[in-house]
């Protein structure tokens, strides 16, 4: 029967957030942050090199509007300086593989040790 900590340590991995990665759109900025479901999150880079992370983005006449991460400072950019617009997705597979894996370390780390006490760096002397 797996202890506690394995049983913890399972339901930790088990938690992880999900893996996610930036994915470039060409929706116009007023069609992606207008819509019933706008991004919560947008990544932007700008004409002189500058990579904004924009939480609750929204444009507002030639401007999109946004709190910069990690600060949430609000921040301003003129539409006209935006060269590329990404959204943040979840990969489904990257996610279920990372819980696998954190499972079958955990199930594998139980297996071997059943006693934590047996099982440690340290040399007991007697």
């Amino acid at each position: 029967m797996p202890s506690r900590r394995a049983v913890a340590a399972m339901l930790v991995s088990a938690g992880l957030s999900a893996c996610t990665y930036w994915q470039t759109v060409t929706t116009p900025l007023p069609e992606l942050t207008g819509g019933d479901s706008p991004p919560a999150l947008l990544r932007v880079t700008t004409v002189y090199d500058e990579v904004y992370e924009l939480s609750d983005p929204r444009v507002h006449n030639d401007t999109l509007i946004g709190g910069a991460l990690p600060e949430e400072t609000w921040t301003y950019i003129a539409l006209s300086d935006i060269t590329n617009v990404a959204v943040k997705k979840k990969s489904v597979l990257r996610t279920a593989g990372a819980v696998v894996l954190a499972v079958g370390l955990v199930w594998a780390i139980v297996e071997l040790c059943e006693d934590p006490d047996a099982c440690t760096s340290e040399d007991l002397e007697e």
